[in-house]
């Protein structure tokens, strides 16, 4: 809900941004002036375009998907932030969900959809899955809140547990969890 109404508050700046240099740019027409206040009202319309692009095009998340429909909603997530995502098959995948890689470092990721706290079972097999598949870090993403022996287990293992609207804000987890 806060990043509809980030969004939401970025296009209205937008359009005013947009009324108040056209209507500089009608002070000064057709002088230089006004066509470098016509140009700043352009890229507003310009960055509004992009705005609107980002929420219809973008990964959203329903209440109602199933649990492999969550993990693809991660994984385009991920790509919508520029990482080379890829969701591993449904049985067999060693308790990774997702392998993912951006600029040289390889995390594997599990997505749960659970309606209660999310156990130590998930930071264990992320644990091993980190080993397995050769990654730097791995992260637990849920749509419920984790257990205290969870969280410890986590920050003892360097595993960073994300709820899934924290997700886009991945890459400054990554690196404050880091240091």
């Amino acid at each position: 809900m806060a990043r509809r109404q980030e969004k939401s508050s970025g296009v209205a700046i937008c359009v005013i941004w947009i009324i108040a240099f056209t209507v500089l740019a009608g002070f000064f027409w057709p002088r230089a002036p006004g066509m470098v206040f016509m140009s700043f009202a352009f890229i507003g319309l310009l960055h509004m375009a992009v705005l609107v692009y980002e929420e219809i095009a973008g990964a959203k998340f329903r209440e109602d998907m199933s649990p492999r429909e969550f993990e693809h909603y991660c994984a385009a997530v991920l790509r919508e932030m520029k990482w080379k995502a890829r969701v591993t098959q449904a049985s067999g995948d060693q308790g990774v969900d997702i392998v993912a890689e951006k600029r040289g470092m390889r995390i594997v990721i599990q997505c749960k959809k659970y309606s209660k706290p999310v156990g130590n079972r998930a930071v264990q097999e992320i644990v091993a899955a980190i080993a397995h598949e050769g990654a730097r870090r791995g992260v637990v993403v849920a749509t419920a809140d984790y257990t205290p022996a969870a969280v410890k287990l986590a920050a003892s293992n360097q595993v960073l547990l994300l709820h899934h609207a924290d997700l886009r804000r991945i890459d400054r987890l990554l690196a404050r969890s880091a240091t």
